[in-house]
């Protein structure tokens, strides 16, 4: 994600009108102009301290910090919890929705590595996520983690299945279980600070 200040950005748009009204003929500069200067300057969210602090565990062991901070922050329902138990939930919910879509893209496979994988998410993945769910509303932090490491471990296994094809490694279904992964990673990583 790419994100300007307002200052850095109206300096560009400065920069940028120059080189069009030198180098290309005035009506081509003027039409890109004007599409450019209506073009609000956005600026960077940051990242809560909550978000920060939860995204160096798990996830930063894992190697995803920044992916981790960058899910977080530009989710607007993580973005605006305040307590840590809060995001810890609103964050296995995240993970559970991208199951759920996961689930859905499977469908009814015929491919044995998809059904492989459809019963895994079925069995292991998202029973994991709502017995995690479960287990932190009880406050059995023990068994909340252990569940998202099943999860989680169960959409490894998918990720192995589909990376032998090379036209698996390239469908919706495993970018959509990489999601999955990541997510579980993330709620994972602040369920850490409970």
């Amino acid at each position: 994600m790419v994100c300007f200040y307002s200052s850095y950005a109206y300096i560009m748009i400065n920069i940028v009108a120059f080189l069009l009204l030198s180098r290309w003929s005035s009506a081509t500069a003027k039409s890109m102009i004007s599409s450019q200067i209506l073009m609000k300057g956005t600026t960077c969210p940051f990242p809560s301290l909550l978000i920060s602090k939860a995204c160096k565990g798990t996830a930063s062991i894992s190697s995803q910090e920044q992916e981790c901070i960058e899910s977080l922050t530009f989710n607007r329902h993580t973005a605006s919890a305040s307590t840590v138990f809060e995001l810890a939930k609103v964050s296995l919910s995240l993970a559970m929705e991208k199951a759920e879509h996961t689930m859905i893209l499977i469908g009814s496979p015929i491919k044995p590595c998809f059904k492989s994988c459809a019963e895994n998410y079925k069995d292991s993945v998202a029973e994991g996520l709502k017995k995690a769910e479960w287990s932190m509303e009880k406050g059995d932090l023990d068994e909340t983690d252990d569940e998202l490491s099943l999860a989680r471990d169960a959409a490894d296994y998918c990720h192995m299945v589909l990376s032998v094809d090379p036209d698996d490694a390239r469908s919706p279904i495993f970018s959509a279980n990489r999601d999955v992964y990541n997510h579980i990673t993330y709620a994972m990583s602040v369920a850490d600070l409970l």
